[in-house]
Order: C-alpha cells, then structure tokens, then sequence
C-alpha cells in the first residue's frame, strides 16, 4: 500500500476544531463528530500540526483558551432552536449574531462564550460554529434524526477546514 499523500497548506494556517458536549444524549454528538474527524481521510491528508481538535465537556469560558495564532476556530454544538431535530446550523460569527441561549445546553454558553470572545478581542479572523438541532440531552445514544444528520456536519466541518488551509 503506497504512503498516505500529504497535502499542502498555504501560508502558516492553524485551526481549532472545538468539539463542544457532555456525555448524555444528543449533546455527545460535538465528541462523536470529533472521533470522525480525527479518523477523516481529508484531515489526517493535512500537514502535522494545521489542525487540532479538542472534545470540551460544556467548556464557558475555557472556550477561548490558547486562540492565540489561530487563523480559524470551528465550534461544533448541538443547539436547541426550535428546528426539527437533525436540522443543520452553520453560522459564520462574523456575520451573524448568534442568539443569546439558542446555541448551547451548557451554562456559559457557546454564544455567550464567543460574545465574551469578541468583547476581548481574542477571537481569531473565522469563527464559524457548526451545530445539529437536537431532541434530548438524556440517556447514552443520539436520536435517529441526529445519527443521521452527523454525515453531514462532519462533511460540512471538513469542506470548511480544507476550503481555510488550501486559501489561507
């Protein structure tokens, strides 16, 4: 079997992928999304070191830890908006405001966290956070319609990282 083909990345590109969650029901879906990541084709292609992702277990503020140098942070949350469960959310932070409460099940938030994050001034240039509407934050296992939709956020996840490491 020939060696796996690295890719190139433009510039001095870093991102985060923060996978944001806790072990109970469809809030497991950020870290079930991270395992799929790491084990991505597209992702392990990328050069050491372009790409980190951390699993944080309903992180508030620890959110904006060790930003500094990044060129782009990817949050992925379940969020309870009102949608149909499995509904995909993408929001670029930069050009959206995000809904105070809307996004997270934890309390200090996801948005809160990046509003704190801007006030601060420590958030990097693309903040963009990826989420599934879910049904429940109880019992071990994601609801079918948040099974089916993980596919098409890690997907969503990975098209983002690349289309930043390959124009960066």
């Amino acid at each position: 079997m020939p060696p796996a083909r690295r890719l190139r990345a433009s510039g001095n590109v870093r991102v985060r992928i923060a996978a944001v969650g806790s072990p109970f029901g469809d809030d497991r879906l950020g870290w079930i999304a991270a395992g799929r990541l790491r084990r991505s084709a597209a992702l392990v292609a990328l050069p050491a070191g372009v790409v980190s992702i951390a699993e944080l277990d309903r992180p508030g503020a620890d959110l904006l830890r060790d930003l500094e140098g990044l060129s782009a942070l990817y949050v992925i949350d379940a969020m309870r908006t009102g949608g149909p469960p499995g509904t995909l959310h993408t929001l670029h932070a930069e050009a959206a405001t995000v809904p105070q409460g809307a996004l997270s099940s934890h309390g200090l938030g996801v948005a809160a966290a990046l509003a704190l994050g801007e006030a601060m001034a420590c958030l990097p240039p693309r903040v963009i956070v990826f989420g599934l509407e879910i049904t429940s934050t109880s019992g071990t296992g994601l609801a079918p319609e948040v099974e089916a939709a993980l596919p098409g956020l890690v997907a969503a996840v990975e098209h983002a990282v690349l289309g930043e490491v390959c124009s960066g």
